[in-house]
């Protein structure tokens, strides 16, 4: 990474308004501490209250929080532009749909627009009306960053110029992550994988918004086959299930679980701050996605040296090298998930092997200087110009 970026005047722009980080926010944050590592001026406009918010003060940016509501757009705009003549702004980035929005409307005279496309429906505009929107607006950008190839390719579906794409996957500081996966107790610890679960295998997916794409139907189908063919016998135990997260579909999978009385074996945690020690705790981690933009689970999950059963995605594919760092399957189909699992939690030196290539893969190829490195690169590019 160089050492001197004080040519850079950055404003960066997230909406998230919940107490985490948000997902923007774990490119987002990174991006900014590096970004002031090097010398860069940084100034970011915020969710007014937002756990981001917080964190981005943490690092000495200059921050603006600002209620966040689509109907403040006008409000919203202005606070950017004000954020970014106040630093003399060269770069002016969002860092998804509504931010990307906003940005192009609010940069001032001579600053470089960055739009984020960090999730395939918003790069391929889904509805009419942010086609619409998209193309009055799309040539003020000066610059779009894909977080993967197969969200580069949507967005040259949807009209964008392949020479303004650059990719930068997400990256992780994986010896972090790691060290962060230990247990905490006591009153404000959170949720935390306790030693209640039998001495049986645990198979954990995360899905920080828990909406159709994620398919967490399918594992939950997939758990109640493997539950009822494979009973536990002197030498195995069938495996609990655990996933994380909240969003539509929660509520739908809970009263499942409910109903087939399998609460004490499909355990929903909802949102858990401290997601580490989850993936240290288990034995594989799954992502049965039916749509997939970045696979940053699977990233997760390798930097703990967990082996991934994931969907055979484009995206996901991206991270996960099939038969080496963990196995891909066809998706929405709970009956090869069910044998995926059972097959490999057979095999203890196969998960092994493939989570010591996992630990290895994720500080090799996808690691979170890699990624601030790239965007660094970029805005240098474009004011140069």
């Amino acid at each position: 990474m160089p050492t001197d970026s004080s040519n850079l005047r950055v404003v960066i722009v997230n909406n998230f308004s919940g107490p985490s980080i948000g997902r923007y926010g774990l490119r987002a944050l990174p991006l900014v501490k590096g970004l002031l590592a090097t010398g860069a001026r940084v100034a970011v406009v915020a969710a007014a209250g937002s756990g981001f918010a917080h964190a981005a003060i943490e690092t000495g940016a200059e921050v603006t929080s600002i209620s966040m509501s689509r109907f403040r757009a006008p409000q919203i705009i202005g606070a950017i532009r004000e954020a970014a003549e106040a630093i003399d702004a060269n770069i002016i980035s969002g860092t998804g749909y509504f931010t990307n929005r906003l940005v192009r409307q609010a940069a001032p005279e001579g600053a470089k627009v960055i739009n984020t496309a960090a999730r395939i429906s918003d790069s391929m505009l889904e509805s009419s009306v942010k086609g619409l929107v998209d193309i009055v607006v799309r040539d003020t950008s000066d610059a779009y960053v894909a977080i993967s190839n197969q969200v580069a390719d949507s967005l040259v579906a949807a009209g964008v110029d392949p020479d303004k794409i650059t990719v930068i996957p997400n990256g992780i500081d994986a010896d972090a992550f790691a060290a962060a996966a230990v247990e905490y107790y006591g009153d404000g610890a959170g949720k935390m994988p306790t030693r209640d679960l039998a001495n049986r295998p645990m198979v954990f997916c995360a899905a920080r918004n828990m909406d159709a794409s994620k398919g967490i139907d399918v594992l939950v189908d997939a758990a109640v086959l493997i539950l009822q063919r494979h009973p536990d016998t002197p030498t195995y135990r069938r495996p609990n299930f655990c996933i994380a997260g909240s969003g539509p579909e929660k509520p739908i999978i809970a009263d499942f679980v409910h109903a087939e009385s399998l609460t004490g074996r499909i355990r929903l945690i909802g949102y858990a701050p401290l997601i580490a020690p989850w993936y240290k705790a288990c034995d594989i981690t799954v992502m049965p996605s039916r749509e997939e933009a970045a696979a940053v689970v699977a990233l997760e999950a390798m930097a703990l040296g967990k082996p991934v059963i994931a969907s055979n995605l484009p995206s996901i594919a991206e991270v996960v090298v099939d038969g080496v760092t963990g196995i891909l399957i066809d998706p929405d189909n709970p009956e090869l998930l069910a044998k995926t699992i059972m097959d490999l939690l057979a095999d203890p030196q196969r998960m092994e092997a493939m989570g010591d290539a996992g630990a290895a893969r994720v500080r090799e190829h996808f690691t979170e200087q890699q990624m601030i490195q790239s965007y660094i690169t970029l805005f240098e590019s474009l004011i140069d110009e």
